[in-house]
């Protein structure tokens, strides 16, 4: 005879299955959550980088574009017997970059971004950028700035009219510190270097 088991049978789950059954729900639960907030954190590391890695290379491609055109000098004041309208395309000073050019070919360079100064604001972690109005943001989250300069055979010199390479070195930092990385405060830098040779030598 075949026994049959009442639907509404009083077999069921016991407290401590039940109690087993909840813990490991939890447990699951917790550590999915765990492994979410994990990628969270990665992922706005990896953001964090990725703005870093641009902002340098934004910093270092625009400041190269300007030196290329220091010492422009279409009219050739630089190179006639009237000494009082001469210019440096580069003027040597190591804590800042001034350049010069003669964009609209008129002679003097004290038109609307001729005159072109780059200062590292250490204090704000920014670079800015002086076209004649004040010191303007350029380039934000930027530990250090540096110039070099060199002549014509790679040498490094003070003398402005002998200035035919500058080498720049900008140093970002990301925005925010990551809290899993130990050093310089938890913020990850990025060093980039690059040499530009101008194209208008000071002859």
């Amino acid at each position: 005879m075949v026994s049959r088991v009442p639907i509404w049978s009083s077999q069921g789950y016991t407290l401590i299955e039940v109690v087993v059954a909840l813990a490991l729900s939890l447990f699951t639960i917790s550590a999915v959550y765990s492994l979410y907030v994990q990628e969270l954190k990665a992922q706005a590391v990896r953001e964090n980088v990725l703005d870093m890695q641009q902002q340098a290379r934004v910093v270092v491609d625009l400041v190269g574009r300007e030196i290329l055109m220091a010492g422009y000098d279409p009219r050739g004041v630089n190179r006639d017997s009237d000494l009082t309208n001469d210019f440096d395309g580069v003027t040597f000073d190591p804590g800042k970059l001034s350049i010069k050019a003669d964009l609209n070919g008129n002679g003097i360079t004290s038109d609307a971004n001729e005159s072109i100064v780059f200062v590292h604001d250490a204090a704000a972690y920014m670079l800015r950028r002086n076209t004649g109005g004040g010191n303007q943001p350029f380039g934000e989250d930027i530990e250090a700035f540096v110039v070099d300069y060199f002549d014509q055979a790679g040498n490094p010199t003070s003398d402005s009219k002998a200035i035919r390479q500058v080498g720049i070195t900008v140093t970002a930092r990301t925005s925010k510190p990551d809290s899993q990385y130990a050093q310089n405060g938890g913020y990850r830098t990025l060093t980039l270097h690059s040499r530009i040779t101008t194209r208008n030598g000071q002859l």
